[in-house]
């Protein structure tokens, strides 16, 4: 990237929410089914609905949640319930306090951060607490690999795929509780943005679908509505293997160029959400600023954690030293290529 690029209009839009995807079927096993492998599960609006109605079965369960994780998980149902633990360095969930002060029959979440899956070490302090009910929450991977052993797992496709809308909360079998939602979501609403930005690939109207996504995620909100029938087609046609094979080389081309600034394993052993770079603050807000100016739609996740920042400072500096760079498969080889410029350009 040169400075002359920073603030072009003619610049095609890397990154961002996602357009509607594109009918049609494709070889491998669906999205779907790829994450339910037959086991039963429900289709909720967002993750957040999903895992309200999950806290709401147990009552009187402590919810265990890791403070670095998306604020807009939590909500007022279950708030006073709350428990944090800590995430180390290497986002390494730290389950001691859960291992030694959990109650039986407590809710525990843990994240498979960037779409990692969960690590070993955590899976094994897991095993030592069966009497626990363990969620995996699987919003940012697209295969999570094996699961943890949880009971339950969580997914949020529109991170990942273009759909508008979903919770998809999968039993580990049919003995497991398993909530289901009874209302009907508001899909015209739901799909204004990725259907604006679908009809404008050149994305000569960015302002308008960006304000149109920006309002529809300020108006999400944890309900009993059920996933539209829309996302839930999108879900069942697509093919995993179609949008993993272009997010992991993609993710390898960006590595290639940014592993000294890479925050993720130089090996992954799934395709990760993005490219994390992590950086010194001051220096991550110009990077995050200059392509942005670029039509470089990088991510942060997140601006604020669910965990109180006074309590959890390492987690909290996180949120100011990490960029997500896009790497998913609506992109090729020159789009990355055009990220990696524009980052070296910019940390010059």
């Amino acid at each position: 990237m040169t400075a002359q690029d920073a603030g072009r209009n003619d610049l095609a839009p890397i990154g961002g929410f996602f357009e509607r995807h594109p009918p049609g079927a494709q070889a491998g096993p669906s999205v779907l089914d790829a994450w339910t492998g037959g086991r039963p599960y429900a289709a909720f609006v967002n993750a957040r609905s999903a895992f309200a109605a999950l806290a709401g079965a147990f009552p009187e369960a402590m919810v265990w949640l890791p403070a670095f994780l998306c604020r807009d998980l939590v909500q007022p149902a279950y708030a006073e319930r709350i428990r944090f633990y800590p995430v180390l360095e290497g986002f390494e969930p730290d389950l001691a306090p859960v291992i030694a002060e959990a109650r039986a029959g407590d809710l525990v979440l843990v994240a498979a951060y960037f779409g990692l899956p969960i690590s070993a070490k955590a899976r094994r302090a897991l095993q030592g607490r069966p009497d626990l009910r363990v969620v995996e929450d699987c919003a940012q991977a697209l295969d999570p690999g094996p699961d943890a052993g949880a009971a339950w797992r969580l997914f949020s496709p529109r991170k990942l795929l273009g759909v508008a809308d979903g919770g998809v909360l999968v039993a580990r079998d049919a003995s497991t509780a398993l909530p289901q939602p009874s209302g009907v979501a508001n899909g015209e609403a739901l799909w204004a943005a990725p259907s604006l930005r679908a009809a404008d690939p050149a994305g000569r109207n960015n302002a308008e679908w960006h304000a149109a996504n920006q309002a529809k995620e300020a108006a999400m909100a944890a309900t009993s509505e059920a996933m539209t029938d829309a996302s839930a087609e999108i879900l069942s046609r697509t093919s995993r293997d179609s949008l993993a094979g272009p997010r992991m080389a993609n993710w390898l081309g960006l590595d290639g160029r940014l592993r000294a600034w890479s925050a993720l394993p130089a090996e992954p052993a799934s395709p990760p959400l993005g490219h994390v770079l992590r950086l010194a603050p001051a220096e991550r807000d110009r990077v995050l600023k200059g392509l942005h100016a670029a039509r470089i739609f990088a991510a942060v996740h997140w601006p604020a954690i669910a965990g109180p920042a006074e309590d959890f400072p390492r987690e909290t500096q996180w949120t100011r030293e990490l960029i997500t760079l896009p790497c998913d498969h609506r992109y090729g080889a020159a789009e990355m290529a055009r990220i990696a410029d524009a980052v070296e350009a910019l940390l010059r």
